[in-house]
């Protein structure tokens, strides 16, 4: 549905556009919760065709350019979230046997959706470096624990301290092993 174009009364109205046009700033009232109105909006369509989308409600074109814009663009842990829902509310509506049988399509829709997007996320931080290989890791443990024995080795009681911090970073590694392994193990049964 079409905004309806309405100018303002006052010249300083908050809800004016802030469009501008050959006379100055534009003398509409912008769509409600955005900062242009429909027409400056629609005259900024060929910024908004750049994208893969040709959105003519301004609502939407404001709302693109917002997610164009936002940090975690790069980000796939949103959808993830999204997809995951979705299929927790797809099998909540299953009563009986037969439901199961005809939602059967869906769900392995949305378990391929889900496992893409995954596989996409895990390849994506893994390539902006948010996710460390398991090798990098314990390289970079490593290399901590030889920078601590160097500084606190030859202090009185040092190789006591390096062996006591040693053992607490591996017992921290081990039990983020554990966790990440018993996340894994419920992933798996919650989707069987």
């Amino acid at each position: 549905m079409p905004h309806e174009l309405e100018c303002v009364n006052v010249k300083d109205d908050p809800r004016r556009c802030h469009g501008a046009t050959r006379e100055g700033q534009c003398s509409n009232i912008a769509v409600e919760g955005f900062d242009f109105c429909s027409k400056c909006s629609r005259s900024d369509l060929t910024k908004v065709s750049r994208h893969q989308y040709l959105l003519t409600n301004p609502r939407y074109q404001q709302r693109m350019a917002e997610l164009c814009t936002h940090d975690d663009i790069k980000s796939l842990r949103d959808e993830v979230a999204i997809a995951k829902m979705l299929l927790g509310e797809r099998l909540n509506l299953i009563k009986e046997d037969g439901d199961l049988v005809s939602a059967s399509g869906a769900i392995n829709t949305l378990l391929l959706t889900i496992e893409k997007l995954v596989s996409r996320s895990h390849i994506l931080e893994q390539n902006l470096g948010q996710l460390f290989h398991r090798s990098t890791i314990l390289r970079m443990m490593q290399a901590f624990v030889a920078i601590v024995d160097e500084e606190v080795r030859h202090l009185t009681g040092g190789v006591a301290a390096v062996d006591r911090i040693v053992e607490r970073i591996y017992a921290h590694a081990n039990d983020a092993r554990n966790t990440e392994k018993a996340r894994g193990m419920k992933l798996l049964k919650d989707a069987s």
